[in-house]
């Protein structure tokens, strides 16, 4: 057969385009089928691997997802990239405990890059460039923002709440001495089970919290401020009472945490941790009564 001959036989390069749309429409429905499908009434925790800095992602059993922090750059969003589906450029809620680099930066790159829902922070007076730039990005997306304050309970879906325990009261444009004495505390409730996430408040506000009976005993904990000893002293592992607990830090970071007097007390309370500095991305599933834990790499 001539070349002309098989010019005039060949699919034109317009049905194939057609053809190739047509495939990756039906592979991102299965994906998304599969992603559904596959949760079964699962509460997922991500506690992402961002280097020195925060940022866990939450996946409720309905699909809804709610990010905590976003660690120091932009290394969030490939943290994300690798446990929701590349189709899906949308998140629920944004909550940034308090206002330091190691918490907020990455936050301003998912806001830039995903259709966010709604945000919510403690509000308090920050007259910081990276601020300014958080506030300005707020801005510009047009994000709904709300204050948070104990008692305040925000349903992520699927049976799951995140219930705000600290600050006390609004603190919205309030001055502080300590950004991370301003940490917002918040436990995830899904079913029998918790998570305590503490952001990066001291043993000053772990004893305040104590003495005003906040509900504090959980299944699982984030260790406040990457397993500084200024923070998770044994009055306040033995209010939380956690089976496991998950230390967000980044691996030979000029501050030496986790302390090893941290360790030390998590081990002698013979409570098991897991470190992203060592497993990298951690997965944390909940049913309600049961768990597993895997690092993902």
């Amino acid at each position: 057969m001539n070349e002309e001959n098989k010019k005039a036989v060949g699919i034109p390069k317009a049905q194939w385009l057609a053809f190739l749309v047509l495939v990756l429409i039906a592979a991102a429905s299965f994906l998304g089928y599969r992603a559904v499908s596959d949760r079964k009434g699962l509460l997922k925790v991500y506690f992402l691997d961002v280097g020195q800095g925060d940022a866990v992602l939450i996946e409720s059993p309905n699909g809804n997802q709610v990010l905590i922090d976003g660690g120091p750059d932009n290394k969030v969003v490939e943290e994300i990239g690798k446990v929701m589906p590349f189709f899906d450029r949308s998140i629920d809620a944004l909550v940034l405990s308090h206002t330091d680099s190691d918490h907020l930066t990455g936050l301003i790159s998912v806001l830039d890059r995903y259709s966010v829902g709604e945000i919510l922070e403690t509000g308090v007076r920050c007259v910081t460039s990276l601020c300014d730039e958080w506030h300005k990005e707020e801005s510009v997306k047009k994000v709904e923002d709300e204050t948070v304050e104990r008692g305040m309970t925000v349903d992520i879906g699927g049976g799951a709440k995140l219930v705000v325990l600290y600050p006390f009261e609004n603190q919205k444009d309030a001055p502080v001495s300590s950004t991370n004495n301003s940490s917002a505390v918040l436990r995830l409730e899904y079913g029998k089970q918790s998570v305590l996430f503490p952001g990066d408040i001291g043993s000053q506000v772990e004893d305040k919290l104590i003495a005003s009976h906040a509900s504090l005993s959980s299944d699982f904990l984030k260790v406040a401020h990457h397993g500084s000893k200024t923070s998770t002293s044994e009055r306040f592992l033995n209010a939380v009472k956690p089976k496991a607990a998950f230390i967000e830090v980044g691996e030979n970071n000029r501050y030496n945490l986790p302390s090893q007097i941290i360790l030390d007390r998590l081990a002698q309370n013979h409570i098991p941790y897991y470190r992203t500095d060592k497993n990298g991305l951690i997965e944390l599933t909940l049913d309600g009564e049961n768990y597993s834990i895997k690092s993902i790499k």
